[in-house]
Protein backbone atom coordinates (compact mmCIF):
# COMPACT_ATOMS: atom_id res chain seq x y z
CA UNK A 1 0.00 0.00 0.00
CA UNK A 2 1.04 3.75 -0.77
CA UNK A 3 0.58 6.39 0.58
CA UNK A 4 0.30 9.28 -2.26
CA UNK A 5 -0.89 12.59 -3.25
CA UNK A 6 -2.97 13.54 -6.40
CA UNK A 7 -4.11 17.25 -6.32
CA UNK A 8 -3.40 17.04 -3.08
CA UNK A 9 -5.60 14.43 -1.98
CA UNK A 10 -4.03 11.16 -0.12
CA UNK A 11 -4.26 8.16 -2.34
CA UNK A 12 -4.25 5.12 0.11
CA UNK A 13 -3.82 2.53 -2.96
CA UNK A 14 -1.59 3.10 -6.21
CA UNK A 15 -3.31 2.16 -9.53
CA UNK A 16 -1.42 -0.48 -10.44
CA UNK A 17 -2.77 -2.33 -6.93
CA UNK A 18 -4.86 -4.95 -8.74
CA UNK A 19 -8.10 -4.72 -6.87
CA UNK A 20 -8.37 -0.90 -7.42
CA UNK A 21 -8.24 -1.67 -11.42
CA UNK A 22 -10.70 -3.84 -10.92
CA UNK A 23 -12.33 -1.24 -9.09
CA UNK A 24 -11.71 1.66 -11.38
CA UNK A 25 -13.43 -0.67 -14.17
CA UNK A 26 -16.39 -1.62 -12.62
CA UNK A 27 -17.20 2.07 -11.53
CA UNK A 28 -16.26 3.04 -15.44
CA UNK A 29 -18.58 0.60 -16.62
CA UNK A 30 -21.51 0.43 -13.96
CA UNK A 31 -21.24 4.20 -12.52
CA UNK A 32 -19.80 6.73 -14.83
CA UNK A 33 -22.60 9.15 -16.24
CA UNK A 34 -21.94 11.18 -19.03
CA UNK A 35 -25.07 13.71 -19.86
CA UNK A 36 -26.77 17.07 -17.95
CA UNK A 37 -27.10 16.53 -14.39
CA UNK A 38 -27.49 18.50 -10.75
CA UNK A 39 -25.35 17.21 -8.63
CA UNK A 40 -26.20 16.96 -4.65
CA UNK A 41 -24.60 20.22 -3.74
CA UNK A 42 -26.64 21.85 -6.50
CA UNK A 43 -23.83 22.45 -9.20
CA UNK A 44 -24.92 21.56 -12.66
CA UNK A 45 -22.08 18.70 -13.72
CA UNK A 46 -22.04 16.75 -17.50
CA UNK A 47 -20.88 14.18 -15.77
CA UNK A 48 -22.22 11.98 -12.96
CA UNK A 49 -20.42 9.07 -10.74
CA UNK A 50 -23.93 7.27 -9.57
CA UNK A 51 -21.95 4.75 -7.36
CA UNK A 52 -25.05 2.65 -5.90
CA UNK A 53 -24.50 0.10 -8.69
CA UNK A 54 -20.87 -0.25 -7.89
CA UNK A 55 -21.46 0.14 -3.97
CA UNK A 56 -23.83 -2.40 -4.45
CA UNK A 57 -22.30 -4.75 -6.88
CA UNK A 58 -21.40 -7.63 -5.30
CA UNK A 59 -17.76 -7.78 -6.31
CA UNK A 60 -17.56 -4.37 -5.86
CA UNK A 61 -19.04 -4.22 -2.58
CA UNK A 62 -15.83 -6.90 -1.44
CA UNK A 63 -13.14 -4.46 -3.21
CA UNK A 64 -14.01 -1.81 -1.19
CA UNK A 65 -14.53 -3.34 1.83
CA UNK A 66 -11.10 -5.04 1.54
CA UNK A 67 -9.37 -1.57 0.46
CA UNK A 68 -10.83 0.36 3.66
CA UNK A 69 -10.52 -2.26 5.92
CA UNK A 70 -6.82 -2.35 4.99
CA UNK A 71 -6.58 1.90 5.71
CA UNK A 72 -8.25 1.05 9.14
CA UNK A 73 -5.35 -1.46 10.05
CA UNK A 74 -2.93 0.54 8.92
CA UNK A 75 -4.17 4.04 10.39
CA UNK A 76 -5.78 1.94 13.95
CA UNK A 77 -9.23 2.90 13.05
CA UNK A 78 -11.67 1.06 14.67
CA UNK A 79 -14.95 2.62 13.77
CA UNK A 80 -16.64 3.80 10.43
CA UNK A 81 -19.38 5.66 9.44
CA UNK A 82 -21.15 8.31 6.98
CA UNK A 83 -24.05 9.78 6.23
CA UNK A 84 -27.54 8.24 4.13
CA UNK A 85 -27.74 7.04 1.70
CA UNK A 86 -24.16 7.02 0.13
CA UNK A 87 -22.64 5.55 3.22
CA UNK A 88 -24.76 2.77 4.27
CA UNK A 89 -23.74 0.02 1.73
CA UNK A 90 -19.76 1.11 2.18
CA UNK A 91 -20.23 0.67 5.88
CA UNK A 92 -21.71 -3.09 5.63
CA UNK A 93 -19.46 -4.04 3.69
CA UNK A 94 -16.51 -2.60 5.54
CA UNK A 95 -18.09 -4.30 8.68
CA UNK A 96 -18.44 -7.86 6.84
CA UNK A 97 -14.74 -7.97 5.61
CA UNK A 98 -12.99 -6.35 8.83
CA UNK A 99 -14.89 -9.70 10.62
CA UNK A 100 -13.47 -11.76 7.56
CA UNK A 101 -9.74 -10.26 7.83
CA UNK A 102 -9.34 -10.48 11.16
CA UNK A 103 -10.00 -6.30 12.22
CA UNK A 104 -13.62 -6.63 13.28
CA UNK A 105 -14.46 -2.76 13.29
CA UNK A 106 -17.75 -0.69 14.58
CA UNK A 107 -19.97 0.58 11.32
CA UNK A 108 -22.93 3.24 11.59
CA UNK A 109 -24.72 5.76 10.09
CA UNK A 110 -26.35 8.75 10.56
CA UNK A 111 -29.31 10.07 9.12
CA UNK A 112 -30.02 13.12 7.57
CA UNK A 113 -32.78 14.08 10.63
CA UNK A 114 -33.49 11.89 13.02
CA UNK A 115 -35.86 8.84 13.13
CA UNK A 116 -39.47 10.44 14.11
CA UNK A 117 -40.34 7.11 16.25
CA UNK A 118 -39.03 4.78 18.10
CA UNK A 119 -36.25 5.82 19.76
CA UNK A 120 -36.06 8.52 17.64
CA UNK A 121 -32.04 7.91 16.75
CA UNK A 122 -30.03 9.76 14.84
CA UNK A 123 -27.25 7.45 14.41
CA UNK A 124 -27.78 3.36 13.57
CA UNK A 125 -25.55 0.98 13.58
CA UNK A 126 -22.32 0.09 15.91
CA UNK A 127 -21.44 3.19 17.65
CA UNK A 128 -18.11 2.33 19.88
CA UNK A 129 -17.65 3.47 23.33
CA UNK A 130 -16.79 6.81 23.93
CA UNK A 131 -13.82 6.87 26.49
CA UNK A 132 -12.49 10.48 28.36
CA UNK A 133 -9.18 8.61 28.54
CA UNK A 134 -8.40 7.38 24.87
CA UNK A 135 -11.07 9.04 22.36
CA UNK A 136 -12.13 6.76 19.79
CA UNK A 137 -10.82 7.79 16.62
CA UNK A 138 -13.91 7.64 13.41
CA UNK A 139 -13.46 7.43 9.65
CA UNK A 140 -16.09 9.07 8.08
CA UNK A 141 -16.58 7.72 4.47
CA UNK A 142 -18.88 8.81 1.37
CA UNK A 143 -19.47 7.33 -2.10
CA UNK A 144 -18.66 10.33 -3.85
CA UNK A 145 -17.50 13.61 -2.61
CA UNK A 146 -17.89 17.29 -4.36
CA UNK A 147 -17.59 19.63 -1.75
CA UNK A 148 -17.19 17.14 1.00
CA UNK A 149 -20.45 18.42 2.89
CA UNK A 150 -21.80 15.30 3.63
CA UNK A 151 -18.59 14.01 5.22
CA UNK A 152 -18.43 17.45 7.34
CA UNK A 153 -21.45 17.16 8.57
CA UNK A 154 -21.04 13.83 9.99
CA UNK A 155 -18.16 14.81 11.40
CA UNK A 156 -18.52 17.89 13.32
CA UNK A 157 -21.82 15.98 14.61
CA UNK A 158 -19.38 13.53 15.87
CA UNK A 159 -17.18 15.52 17.21
CA UNK A 160 -20.04 17.36 19.19
CA UNK A 161 -20.56 13.78 20.58
CA UNK A 162 -16.81 13.64 21.99
CA UNK A 163 -15.13 11.53 18.81
CA UNK A 164 -11.74 12.47 17.29
CA UNK A 165 -12.93 12.60 13.44
CA UNK A 166 -9.90 13.97 11.28
CA UNK A 167 -9.64 11.69 8.57
CA UNK A 168 -12.14 11.29 5.58
CA UNK A 169 -12.38 9.03 2.48
CA UNK A 170 -14.25 8.92 -0.43
CA UNK A 171 -14.42 6.12 -3.14
CA UNK A 172 -14.23 8.84 -5.89
CA UNK A 173 -13.56 12.65 -5.32
CA UNK A 174 -14.75 15.23 -7.70
CA UNK A 175 -11.83 17.45 -7.20
CA UNK A 176 -14.26 19.86 -6.41
CA UNK A 177 -13.69 21.92 -3.07
CA UNK A 178 -13.63 18.69 -0.82
CA UNK A 179 -9.93 18.65 -0.26
CA UNK A 180 -10.01 21.86 0.64
CA UNK A 181 -13.33 22.58 3.04
CA UNK A 182 -12.65 19.03 4.99
CA UNK A 183 -8.93 20.42 5.62
CA UNK A 184 -10.11 23.65 7.33
CA UNK A 185 -11.70 21.89 9.87
CA UNK A 186 -8.60 19.37 10.56
CA UNK A 187 -9.64 16.75 8.33
CA UNK A 188 -7.52 14.73 5.69
CA UNK A 189 -9.52 13.62 3.10
CA UNK A 190 -8.48 10.45 1.10
CA UNK A 191 -9.53 9.06 -1.91
CA UNK A 192 -9.39 5.50 -3.94
CA UNK A 193 -9.86 6.88 -6.88
CA UNK A 194 -10.54 10.51 -8.84
CA UNK A 195 -12.06 12.37 -11.32
CA UNK A 196 -8.84 12.62 -13.41
CA UNK A 197 -8.68 9.08 -13.11
CA UNK A 198 -11.85 9.30 -15.46
CA UNK A 199 -11.02 12.70 -17.30
CA UNK A 200 -10.13 11.03 -20.65
CA UNK A 201 -13.84 9.11 -20.89
CA UNK A 202 -14.82 12.08 -19.45
CA UNK A 203 -14.36 14.34 -22.20
CA UNK A 204 -14.55 11.49 -24.80
CA UNK A 205 -18.23 11.12 -23.89
CA UNK A 206 -18.54 14.98 -23.86
CA UNK A 207 -17.67 15.46 -27.71
CA UNK A 208 -19.48 12.01 -28.74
Amino acid sequence: MNDNEHNGIRRPFDLDDARLKRLYEIVRDHSLMVGDFTLTSGRKSNYLFQLRPTTMHPEGAAIIGELIVEFMRKNDLWAVGGLEMGAVPIVSAVAVRSNDMGWPVNAFFMRKKAKEHGAKQLFDGWLPPLSEEEPESILIIDDVTTTGGSLLSTALKMREMGYVVDTALSVVDREEGALENLAEHGITLHALLTRSDFAELIEKGRTA
